[in-house]
């Protein structure tokens, strides 16, 4: 079984994972940098990556995910939560430099037009708007009706975008991936 990371833990520190942050006073099994590539994993040894409202924050997405590519195992998985473009999430965090949509991680996996910018796939498992439902309004605003359309219209129906990649298995006699 290998490494379960918690990239950018913060204040949330998870029970079974290497919590990393490169705060040095957040409680974290690991300090490190995550614009500074490589990190200090080796390479295929890691199960699940996880990045809880952390890639938003960080310089180069595609450096960020490549590294995340190199360290995972051939069937990990990496589980990235992010706010979505057209909420106040995005835009009221003045420390946030990218904005992500449903659509982005296409740029990252096979079978999408527009992944020749990488050298490295990923399968897309999922990828989820969602809404939070901490206060009164969030939780009135979760029951109105036709959303997913209403989304191309209105700002503000859905906060974050959960996607879930895969590393490929590579196919029996091919190379492995970069």
């Amino acid at each position: 079984m290998g490494l379960k990371l918690n990239l950018g833990c913060g204040q949330k520190y998870l029970p079974g994972y290497v919590n990393c942050d490169v705060l040095p006073h957040v409680r974290a099994d690991r300090h490190f940098d995550l614009d500074r590539v490589p990190y200090p994993f080796p390479a295929d040894s890691v199960e699940e990556v996880l990045l809880d409202n952390v890639l938003e924050h960080l310089e180069d997405v595609g450096r960020v995910l490549g590294e995340i590519h190199r360290l995972l195992q051939p069937g990990g998985r990496v589980r990235i939560f992010v706010p979505y473009a057209k909420s106040d999430w995005a835009f009221q965090d003045p420390t946030h430099r990218h904005f992500f949509t449903e659509q982005t991680m296409h740029y990252f996996c096979e079978g999408w037009p527009y992944s020749y910018y990488v050298p490295f796939r990923f399968r897309l498992i999922e990828a989820r708007l969602f809404g939070d439902a901490r206060n009164l309004r969030q939780r009135l605003r979760n029951l109105i009706p036709f959303k997913s359309v209403l989304r191309y219209f209105l700002f503000n129906l859905y906060d974050g975008v959960y996607f879930e990649l895969e590393k490929p298995t590579p196919a029996a006699g091919s190379a492995p991936s970069p």
